[in-house]
């Protein structure tokens, strides 16, 4: 592991190919494991085994890019996962997250101060397809921050979506009401049941008490802002700690999620290159005691 720390921040990231890094689905580059504030408070989760697929790997705040070009491979052969590297085709179906792959693994470098991280990703040519990332993690007082600089490298077009998963907890605290997630840019659902034990809280969600079931929600994109960064915050009022995520990407859509102790709110960003063109984004996340 790798761990960067500022006055109130101890972060803890996977080291790029090392467990659990070493998922087929997740960027091996800036693959953090858990954040504790002040020394108190948690907010790292695992993905769980009891949800409607088979766990995928993820913990804490590690990203994907949503791009499937495994249907331009041959039974066989290989095709790019960018982040993960080259994986090989074995039947005549699309990629699944879920599944194991044999992996060609891209090349992962980084760069280490005490209170930051540089990843760097080498391009992997395969299909036409190639990207070049930087991956930046750093702390300072109670924030960390994500800077991403994608190069495509390649002689095709890049399209895809690319997210951060947030399998968040406060505490390991279960679901419940003390958990609220909001943003002043959801629709207002007031105090609606939304999905299974999701509960509508203003411009947000709640819980209703603990179920065992996973609630899922997507907001529909017609009632999000698609320019301009968004803004979250998720609260645990009895863990009596906040955070408050601020995604600067180029919005396409919001997913939530939900089971046991974790809270996932997928934010996700459309991304279109053309060769030789670069993207930059940045997320941050401000940790809170209140």
């Amino acid at each position: 592991m790798l761990y960067i720390e500022s006055s109130r921040l101890r972060v803890e990231i996977a080291r790029p190919h090392l467990p659990p890094a070493t998922t087929t689905r997740f960027d091996r580059a800036g693959f953090i494991t858990e954040v504790v504030l002040d020394g108190v408070h948690r907010f790292c989760a695992t993905e769980p085994n009891n949800l409607s697929h088979p766990s995928s790997g993820g913990r804490g705040l590690c990203c994907e890019y949503a791009f499937d070009v495994s249907h331009e491979a041959e039974i066989g052969g290989l095709f790019p996962k960018p982040g993960v590297g080259l994986l090989r085709k074995t039947a005549d179906t699309p990629y699944y997250f879920a599944n194991d792959y044999q992996v060609m693994p891209c090349e992962i470098g980084f760069t280490q101060t005490p209170d930051s991280v540089s990843f760097v990703t080498a391009p992997q040519p395969c299909m036409g397809y190639a990207l070049s990332q930087t991956r930046s993690v750093a702390v300072q007082g109670n924030t960390l921050t994500m800077d991403v600089e994608l190069t495509n490298a390649g002689d095709k077009r890049f399209d895809a979506r690319e997210y951060c998963h947030n399998f968040l907890t406060i505490n390991g605290m279960a679901i419940g009401p003390d958990y609220v997630v909001q943003s002043p840019q959801f629709p207002n659902f007031g105090d609606a049941l939304l999905d299974g034990m999701l509960r509508g809280a203003g411009r947000g969600f709640t819980f209703a008490p603990y179920a065992p079931p996973a609630s899922f929600m997507r907001i529909e994109d017609a009632l999000l802002p698609l320019s301009g960064p968004l803004e979250w915050t998720m609260t645990n009022a009895a863990a009596k700690a906040r955070i408050r995520a601020k995604e600067e990407i180029a919005l396409c859509g919001v997913a939530t999620w939900a089971v046991d102790h974790m809270v996932s709110v997928e934010s996700f960003h459309a991304l279109s290159l053309d060769p030789g063109q670069t993207g930059r984004w940045r997320r941050s996340w401000t940790f809170e005691s209140i």
